[in-house]
């Protein structure tokens, strides 16, 4: 069985800081009026329904979700700059090329990753039918195991930028590669034990041999 990476979205692959904030701060303020709702919550590891359900109260979301959605795509198509982060092309050719598999471990609501990675052009580069997002579940241990039944029981790497993503490798018992280009400071992930931490992956060829060379 080919090996399989699981790459997260926000920090990991692409950054852009506050664009989702604002588009989902925006939806619950319209739907229940709550300004400033996100303006204390840390978004490293977090889920779009777990944000959601932290404001809600027990309430439905109504049209957050639809609300959510129109304002991050038409933000996304705003942006003047939607380049991904250093490395990340060019690990994805190499680890394509060997034949691995590369899916999408995520927070993001399917259609929210798709507009993230659709403007710089990512979204075609993984499989949705081994890929798990924030529709899989509140928190990212569920989207994981949702992961891992996609997957199968062979090989996976999971490659993210927070120590959510750590915690969630482990439970699924995949290993975990951890990058620093993510809101999360250098000793948080340092704690976490993960197989392995890098600042970027502008070392390309390092990374994918590390990679590559392990089951």
């Amino acid at each position: 069985m080919p090996r399989t990476f699981l790459f997260d979205v926000d920090g990991t692959l692409v950054f852009y800081p506050g664009i989702g904030r604002r588009a989902l701060e925006r939806a619950i303020f319209e739907e229940w009026g709550t300004p400033d709702a996100l303006a204390r919550t840390s978004f490293a590891g977090a889920t779009d329904h777990g944000l959601v359900a932290g404001v809600a109260e027990g309430r439905p979301p109504g049209d957050v979700w639809e609300r959510y959605v129109r304002y991050l795509e038409a933000d996304m198509e705003a942006l003047p700059d939607a380049t991904p982060l250093p490395g990340v092309n060019a690990l994805l050719d190499r680890l394509a090329a060997s034949g691995a598999r590369l899916g999408l471990l995520t927070g993001n609501l399917r259609v929210g990753a798709r507009a993230k990675l659709g403007r710089p052009g990512l979204w075609a580069r993984f499989d949705p039918s081994i890929s798990a997002f924030g529709d899989d579940g509140m928190q990212r241990v569920q989207i994981a195991e949702a992961a891992r039944a996609r997957c199968g029981a062979g090989p996976l790497t999971v490659i993210g930028d927070a120590s959510a993503d750590a915690v969630a490798a482990r439970h699924i018992g995949a290993r975990v590669l951890l990058v620093n280009t993510g809101p999360q400071e250098r000793h948080e992930l340092e704690q976490c034990a993960a197989d392995r931490l890098v600042e970027d992956f502008s070392a390309t060829d390092d990374v994918c041999d590390w990679l590559l060379s392990r089951p």
